[in-house]
C-alpha cells in the first residue's frame, strides 16, 4: 500500500498551508490561534494509502533539530479539537502531543474507524462530515514568554508517525 499523502489544510478545508505566517508578537503575548485539518489521503475515491500510526505534533528549527528559544522553550501550544480537548499543551523539540483522527470515514466500501494515534488513509470524498477518520484538527498558536530575545524566528512545525 502506498505511503500516507499528508497534507496541511487551514479548516475551511480549501486552503492549502504551506507556511503559517504568525507575524509580530510581543513578548508577553500569544498569537492569533490558526485551526488546521491535517490530513491523510485527502479526497482520494479511487486508492486506499497506508494509515498513520503513532502520530504526534511538535516544533523543530528551521533545520529540523532541537534548539533555539522557541523549540526548547515550547513557545508553541497545540490543542486537538478532533479529540475534544479544551486546553492547549505546549510543544518544541522532544515535547511532543499525540494527535488522531476524530471519527470515522464512511465511503462506499463501508465505514472505517481509527484507533488510538491514528489517521486513516482509506477512500474518501474529502470532505470533512464524510471523512473524519481521514484528518485530524488542530488549533495551534504562540505564546511568547516576556524574556524572549526579540527578532525573526524560523521554525518548523512537524507531525511524525509511522506507516506499514
Amino acid at each position: 500500500m502506498p505511503a500516507p499523502a499528508v497534507s496541511w489544510l487551514k479548516t475551511d478545508n480549501v486552503t492549502t498551508l504551506s507556511k503559517w505566517e504568525i507575524g509580530t508578537i510581543d513578548a508577553g503575548s500569544s498569537s492569533p490561534s490558526l485551526g488546521v485539518l491535517i490530513w491523510n489521503n485527502r479526497g482520494n475515491a479511487n486508492n486506499d494509502f497506508s494509515t498513520m500510526t503513532n502520530c504526534t505534533i511538535t516544533t523543530k528549527d528551521s533545520s529540523g533539530g532541537d534548539s533555539g528559544e522557541l523549540v526548547l522553550n515550547t513557545w508553541i501550544q497545540v490543542r486537538v479539537d478532533s479529540m475534544a480537548e479544551s486546553s492547549f499543551t505546549s510543544i518544541g523539540g522532544t515535547a511532543t502531543k499525540v494527535i488522531q483522527a476524530g471519527g470515522n470515514t464512511v465511503n462506499s466500501k463501508g465505514t472505517f474507524s481509527p484507533g488510538n494515534k491514528e489517521i486513516l488513509g482509506v477512500i474518501n470524498d474529502g470532505s470533512v462530515g464524510n471523512s473524519k477518520g481521514n484528518y485530524t484538527q488542530v488549533t495551534l498558536q504562540a505564546s511568547v514568554p516576556a524574556t524572549a530575545t526579540a527578532g525573526n524566528v524560523n521554525f518548523l512545525t512537524r507531525v511524525a508517525y509511522q506507516y506499514v
